[in-house]
């Protein structure tokens, strides 16, 4: 399981822990996505330019992710008098989409979207979003599901404004999420919670699921998601991954994807103020990766271990327990 991890100078990095792990993980950070104005939904990125708050690297449970050529999903977000403003660019060879319409978009190629009136709040809904890109589909298609629990919230019918358009490789979905489906007063230092899954099938009965905050199913549980904060400015982007595990030999490794232009960067694992392993960022399948395998430690096990790239502290993770021989 991950956790997420400390706000760095160059990028925001996800991280992971198991509940197990010997140190205790440190809370979500709180997301700052800016208010923008003047964006129309039409399924076009021209009008955000250079703004919102940037996501640029997703991976699945595991910290793994695809060839950004076979998959790859980025998105932004901001914000409006209206509602949550998302944009989302996927990459994708093969559009594989349920024929079907309703409960089973999620099967096939799709985008999920969660939004809560706070991380761990009771009200939630859920979109799933079907880009219509499979010939056999022909149109874009969603699904609604509502969690909310406050009966006068409910009396409210779930709205969302959605346009895709077609790229060479993909497509770009841009989405308004209303406030008034949670009954949300939309103003700066407001915080609500949100989560997206990116699902990739090439097969029936296949799939491969990128996802945001590293747990899934924030319906089951509603901390299960990111707080956002409404703001003026963005927060940092989101550029890496890391994630704590152990090797083939039973040693520490800590493994980082990152955005592919940060190919050469240098990777310096810490534990306090003591480096305990090095790596640096190679190409890999479009994007950049390195793994690091740490030494076994002098003492106690190791506690809250910082990530840096380029000597700029990108996370904070913590290996689970290792399970007995």
């Amino acid at each position: 399981m991950r956790v997420i991890a400390l706000i760095g100078f160059l990028c925001v990095a996800v991280l992971r822990a198991a509940l197990s792990a010997a140190g205790e993980a440190p809370a979500p950070p709180v997301f700052d996505i800016p208010r923008l104005d003047n964006i129309t939904i039409d399924g076009k990125p021209d009008d955000w330019g250079e703004r919102g708050f940037r996501v640029d690297v997703l991976t699945d449970v595991a910290g793994k992710a695809l060839p950004t050529a076979n998959y790859d999903a980025v998105f932004r977000l901001g914000w409006d008098e209206n509602g949550l403003l998302v944009l989302i660019t996927v990459q994708d060879d093969v559009f594989l989409e349920p024929f079907t319409a309703g409960a089973e978009l999620w099967k096939g190629d799709s985008i999920e979207l969660f939004m809560a009136t706070r991380r761990g709040g009771e009200d939630c809904f859920q979109v799933v979003l079907a880009p219509g890109c499979d010939p056999k589909t022909a149109k874009g298609r969603y699904n609604l599901s509502d969690y909310r629990k406050n009966e006068e919230l409910k009396k409210t019918p779930l709205e969302l404004k959605v346009k895709r358009t077609k790229t060479d490789h993909g497509f770009v979905l841009e989405v308004l999420l209303p406030w008034k489906n949670l009954g949300i007063e939309a103003k700066e230092g407001r915080e609500i919670g949100f989560q997206l899954y990116a699902n990739d099938s090439d097969k029936e009965g296949e799939r491969f699921q990128l996802l945001w905050y590293p747990i899934p199913e924030p319906f089951t549980d509603p901390n299960r998601m990111y707080s956002l904060r409404l703001a003026a400015q963005p927060s940092p982007p989101v550029r890496a991954v890391a994630d704590a595990g152990y090797d083939a030999e039973g040693r520490g490794q800590i493994s980082v994807v990152a955005a592919g232009e940060l190919k050469g960067k240098q990777v310096k694992v810490k534990a306090g103020d003591q480096t305990v392993g090095e790596g640096e960022l190679q190409p890999e399948g479009g994007r950049a990766a390195a793994k690091v395998s740490l030494p076994p430690p002098k003492e106690k096990a190791y506690g809250p271990l910082t990530v840096r790239v380029d000597d700029r502290v990108v996370g904070t993770v913590a290996l689970p327990v290792a399970k007995a021989k």
